[in-house]
């Protein structure tokens, strides 16, 4: 079913209900009647709601309250509209108006109240006799559940341009694209009154650049010169393709400020701008073309658009035509029933495979919600509607995305700081923004405390690396050094793992690992280093079979590989093995205590194996190293199964040992004395 909105859906863009011609001076009522019915009929809602204002205060005729009470819903003004059918509605003991019970029901909705809104679809189902106005409540009632539990995601920020960029007129189709924003605006202050001496009023296509700063807002629009401006006719729908190379657009005559005539036209951007605007061949016809765009469908470009051809699922469709040359299209395809529906669809953009687009035909949580669709190269999926905040109670459109798909602009009619008559009139671009999730990483230094000490304390003039691991090749290193202070602050990415290594000279560098997955929003981790004395060296015999730890080989939860850290032990092992060509050695991996039992054994075996490669790789014969995964058999600390431990217990469990199994029965290595640190 087609609700009444035929001023929102025009192919302007803008809102006939806009542009209204002043009723004259009060006459007798059939004159102020005929004269309010000519000014419906002349498409001058605002001219007509006043005429009857006046008619209803001589005759209190209930008939024409009913009529201002209709013109304010066609004219966005809900509040109002909600006030004069309810009491219609609650009046009605005689059921005079039953079918007012379906428009009050959608005030309801457009006002943010689910519950009562249902409640009366729900009226209007059981006593209305409009078969298409019960199925569209049917449809509505489901909006309405969605309404109910829509919730806006936190890191969603939503922001009206401002006034330079709004006008209180109506604003429409956003385009970004090289560090401009092309849009359509009336840009007028106050109602365009059609008596001859309105001037220039109609629509045309501007452009501003950003206003910088952390505003939204962008700076003084300028309008596009003649050659896409054309003088006479209203000029909408901009969309500006992903090259920036090419602007589709349509050109619109008003008759009575209805559509008579709205065709698509493109232009071609050269080195001195935007070259002559020439319609588009294939795509226009005795219909209304409008809401161009460019997409892919079966691997060839295509052209959406919306329009009321013929044989459509109803009123205004979405359709596609295949790219023949620039500017020439093949026949109009209607995209189906998946995405068009008896209600009205709008606002066509594609990016990647996805068709984003509005309808008030599939539940919605408002009038004109956003939707996307998935293209999977034979079908469409099932229309799903984008977030609250992208939609609202009332009518969103126009919904673009940036490139890497963060942020965006969209068309709404929610309350803006300047409308021209009602808060919900008028419809203002709006910038939206998904928040860059980052994880501020504040890392601390201390010492290992001595004797007497009952803390351990900061530690100055040290160097902390965070390392990101996730993706090896290449590693991505930053690193500080604070020199008078021990805090060290670094902004990491969601989804990521990372390494921190603390170091300063004459100090044994301290190690931790922790990912950022799961993180949904902003937020600060805290994490303390705690660096110990170095050792004097000191010579120590090692006999055969006798398992030495590798200290610095650790692994993260559930992974084999080697961590950059490990690789100084290992090199270590390799000069060992260098030193004395005879040996032969058990490399033997731990786990902690962690997961199943059987598994735990193939991941310590996965690890020593991971271990004995990079040796391998650094020139020792495969021969000699023996790689054993002992799984959680042998764990060093209370982390057994079923004790609940943090992960840097868990590390202390995941491990590598060697021990002399062939070749020299004793070898002497350095190992470093302790200093005189409290170790409880």
């Amino acid at each position: 079913m087609k609700t009444c909105i035929k001023f929102l859906l025009g192919a302007l863009l803008i809102s006939g209900a806009d542009l209204i011609a002043q009723p004259l001076n009060r006459s007798t009522p059939d004159a102020m009647l005929k004269s309010a019915k000519e000014a419906e009929d002349t498409g001058n809602p605002y001219a007509a709601l006043e005429y009857y204002e006046d008619l209803y205060k001589e005759t209190k005729d209930r008939s024409h309250n009913v009529k201002i009470a209709m013109l304010n819903y066609e004219l966005r003004d809900y509040n109002r509209a909600e006030r004069l059918l309810g009491r219609i509605v609650v009046r009605d003991r005689k059921n005079e108006f039953t079918e007012l019970k379906y428009w009050y029901a959608m005030t309801l909705k457009h006002n943010g109240k689910y519950a009562d809104a249902e409640d009366m679809f729900n009226l209007y189902i059981a006593e209305g006799a409009d078969p298409e106005r019960i199925a569209a409540s049917k449809n509505e009632i489901e909006g309405c559940k969605l309404g109910r539990k829509a919730k806006q995601p936190e890191n969603l920020m939503v922001n009206n341009l401002g006034k330079k960029t709004n006008s209180p007129q109506t604003e429409a189709s956003p385009s970004y694209s090289g560090g401009e924003l092309y849009f359509s605006s009336l840009a007028s202050k106050e109602v365009i009154v059609l008596d001859g001496k309105e001037g220039d009023w109609f629509s045309k296509i501007y452009t501003a650049t950003p206003a910088g700063g952390q505003s939204a807002e962008f700076g003084e629009p300028v309008p596009l010169g003649t050659q896409i401006n054309r003088e006479d006719w209203h000029q909408g729908n901009v969309s500006i393709t992903p090259d920036g190379a090419t602007m589709y657009f349509t050109r619109v005559q008003m008759e009575n400020n209805y559509v008579k005539e709205s065709k698509i036209f493109f232009a071609r951007k050269g080195a001195d701008g935007w070259g002559a605007a020439n319609e588009v061949a294939g795509v226009n016809g005795d219909y209304i073309a409008k809401h161009p765009c460019e997409g892919e469908l079966f691997g060839e470009k295509v052209l959406f658009f919306v329009a009321n051809l013929p044989g459509g699922k109803g009123g205004f469709d979405i359709y596609y035509a295949p790219k023949k040359s620039d500017g020439v299209f093949g026949l109009p395809v209607n995209l189906g029933e998946v995405i068009n529906t008896p209600g009205e669809e709008a606002s066509p953009f594609y990016q990647d495979g996805k068709l984003y687009f509005s309808s008030n035909g599939h539940p919605s949580i408002g009038g004109l919600d956003v939707f996307q669709s998935q293209w999977n190269g034979s079908v469409w999926s099932k229309a799903q509607p984008l977030p609250a905040g992208i939609n609202t109670s009332l009518d969103d459109q126009y919904y673009t995305r940036s490139a890497d798909g963060m942020s965006g602009f969209l068309v709404s009619n929610r309350p803006g700081p300047n409308n021209l008559k009602s808060k919900t009139c008028c419809d203002d671009i709006y910038n939206w923004e998904i928040e860059r999730i980052k994880v501020e990483l504040m890392a601390t230094t201390f010492r290992v405390r001595r004797k007497g000490e009952k803390t351990n304390p900061p530690l100055t003039g040290c160097t902390v690396q965070i390392i990101d691991v996730t993706d090896r090749d290449p590693l991505n290193v930053d690193s500080k050094t604070n020199s008078s202070a021990n805090d060290f602050g670094f902004t990491l990415l969601p989804d990521k793992s990372y390494m921190v290594i603390a170091e300063r000279e004459g100090y044994q560098p301290d190690t931790l690992t922790f990912n950022t997955t799961g993180v949904k929003k902003t937020t600060t981790v805290e994490k303390k280093m705690t660096l110990r004395l170095k050792r004097a060296p000191k010579p120590r015999v090692v006999k055969r079979d006798e398992p030495i730890r590798l200290s610095s080989i650790y692994y993260d939860f559930d992974k084999a590989d080697i961590l950059p850290d490990a690789e100084k032990d290992l090199q270590f092992l390799v000069n060992l093995m260098n030193q004395y060509p005879d040996m032969k050695i058990e490399l033997s991996s731990h786990t902690d205590a962690q997961g199943r039992d059987d598994y735990n054994e193939k991941l310590s075996q996965r690890r020593a194996d991971s271990a004995k490669a990079w040796m391998v790789a650094k020139g020792i014969v495969a021969d000699r190293i023996v790689a054993v995964g002992n799984g959680e058999k042998f764990i060093l600390n209370r982390c057994k199964n079923g004790v609940e431990c943090p992960d840097e217990e868990h590390r202390f469990n995941r491990r590598t040992e060697f021990k002399i199994i062939a070749g020299p029965t004793s070898i002497t290595i350095e190992e470093e004395v302790q200093p005189d640190e409290d170790n409880n």
